[in-house]
């Protein structure tokens, strides 16, 4: 059961690294394409994968990490690479649950509406891709103490 667990455990953790991984490389080449067009169209095409794909797999990776801690021996809450890697892995789920998603939300609003004025919306995509800059960071911290087991 221990090794299940384990497995899936790490499958959600490179889904949500990889993604995000792989989001921040998509969207700084958008960038750099110069067509602030295709730039919107790919942030959008980005939150929709973000809302399905991240917030499932941040959540599937705290609870199988929290099942894991209450059937392993020797694995503990008060271990260092445990706290830190709940610590950054919740931070990491609350800056998209509760930061990306809803401006992400509201630049698909503003987009969709054509009597809303879109002058808002450079700020918020800034927002949203700065706490995926946060978001990746954390993740890649969590996974260097797991791995190495601080």
């Amino acid at each position: 059961m221990r090794d299940w667990i384990l497995l899936f455990h790490t499958m959600a953790v490179i889904v949500w690294l990889g993604g995000s991984i792989y989001v921040e490389a998509l969207m700084a080449a958008a960038g750099r394409s110069g067509d602030e067009s295709g730039f919107l169209g790919m942030f959008r095409k980005v939150g929709v994968a973000n809302r399905r794909l991240f917030n499932i797999a941040g959540i599937a990776t705290i609870v199988f990490g929290f099942w894991l801690v209450f059937i392993v021996p020797g694995w503990e809450f008060e271990t260092v690479w445990v706290t830190v890697g709940i610590l950054v892995a919740v931070v990491a789920v609350i800056i998209d649950l509760f930061y990306s998603t809803p401006r992400v939300d509201r630049v698909e609003q503003l987009v969709q509406d054509p009597e809303e004025p879109n002058d808002a919306v450079p700020g918020l995509v800034s927002q949203v891709l700065m706490a995926g800059h946060v978001r990746t960071g954390l993740l890649f911290i969590g996974v260097v103490f797991m791995v190495f087991k601080f």
